[in-house]
């Protein structure tokens, strides 16, 4: 089977315009205290920050014209609402039908902005976990030989008071003030965010980090809560981890009292104890739920990690819970991170696991 390289990585997040910006800020502990829009120019404010992100990935990858133009590269999207300014004032009827608005908005524009052929394009829509389903189907395409390279790109642009009051409505979003605390005692919830996240994944030899194995499962407990026993993620994470040794477990982590214990529990049970160390990370505490575009960012910051040899802080977990094969901690670790997983899940049930190593 091909190997699949990740070759380039762009972002733009809450606390910065660029990989670069983003995990300075993580590493010296910085983080959101509310709900945080992206900082964006032009209209659909999601279709910008996509091409932030993705123009970051391509340049990181050296990609090409001819090489983005080719019929062997792919484009593969995903969010969970798309360009929510777009259908939240669609015109009248009759003059709808003039212009096509959906999910496909995204794919669509970045296509035309970065001169893409005509190799195979999808968006997918699969709650929280849309990041994670696009690279998992991109490096399927890979792996199958239908593409030879993609560009996967997540976006979420949906702080907006519909939102936000319906998220408050279900009970998910902290105090004011209060913030997120992944994996702490006292958690009350998440931040809303905006993100995009862009990754460059190419069948070419590389020394870059490759994506090693994925699963995905659908919980479907209940419309927007999990199985208590956590099920469907143990699967998986029994699948992807096979009986091996992990450094970085980046979690889904919201900070809701329901999520935490339950994905921990699962984690906890999965892993297998050894004389090697676990460090369990989520990103959330410091740059709040990006919903669609969550589990992509997760991916790109493990890979910054198997990069630099650097875990960051989980900054705004003040008091841990208790752990009995993994470390949460409040500040940045030096530590060689071989063989990374990143874990999402959504409303729904949608849920995915990959791992990545590198030499």
């Amino acid at each position: 089977m091909r190997h699949v390289h990740i070759t380039g990585t762009g972002l733009i997040t809450a606390l910065g315009r660029s990989v670069k910006e983003t995990w300075a800020a993580l590493l010296d502990g910085k983080f959101i205290r509310d709900h945080t829009r992206a900082k964006t120019q032009r209209e659909p404010r999601i279709q910008e920050i996509a091409f932030c992100a993705a123009r970051e990935a391509l340049n990181d990858s050296g990609w090409s014209p001819n090489v983005i133009g080719d019929a062997g590269t792919a484009l593969v999207v995903g969010t969970s609402k798309g360009p929510i300014e777009s259908w939240m004032t669609a015109p009248p009827q009759d003059a709808y039908r003039t212009k096509q608005i959906g999910l496909h908005e995204i794919a669509e524009s970045l296509a035309r902005e970065f001169r893409f052929g005509y190799g195979p394009r999808a968006t997918l829509s699969a709650a929280c976990a849309s990041g994670l389903h696009a690279l998992i189907h991109a490096t399927m395409l890979i792996q199958s030989g239908v593409a030879d390279r993609a560009l996967v790109v997540a976006a979420e642009a949906s702080v907006h008071p519909l939102f936000v009051g319906s998220f408050r409505r279900l009970g998910v979003l902290p105090p004011e003030g209060f913030g997120c605390r992944p994996f702490d005692t006292n958690r009350a919830g998440f931040l809303l965010s905006e993100s995009a996240a862009a990754v460059c994944l190419d069948a070419a030899e590389s020394s870059s980090p490759r994506i090693e194995r994925f699963a995905l499962g659908g919980d479907a407990t209940h419309l927007t809560g999990v199985d208590p026993s956590g099920s469907t993620l143990r699967r998986l994470l029994k699948t992807v981890i096979d009986s091996r040794p992990v450094d970085l477990i980046h979690a889904h982590g919201t900070g809701t009292p329901m999520n935490d214990p339950i994905e921990l529990n699962a984690i906890e049970d999965s892993i297998i104890a050894g004389d090697r160390k676990t460090f369990l990370y989520s990103h959330k505490g410091a740059l709040g739920h990006s919903l669609g575009s969550a589990g992509l960012l997760s991916v790109v910051l493990n890979h910054q990690s198997h990069r630099t040899g650097i875990i960051p802080p989980n900054a705004q977990t003040r008091n841990p819970m208790p752990t009995r094969t993994v470390i949460l901690s409040q500040n940045a670790v030096e530590a060689r991170v071989h063989r990374s997983l990143s874990i999402a899940t959504g409303f729904g049930g949608p849920t995915a696991v990959v791992s990545c190593v590198s030499h």
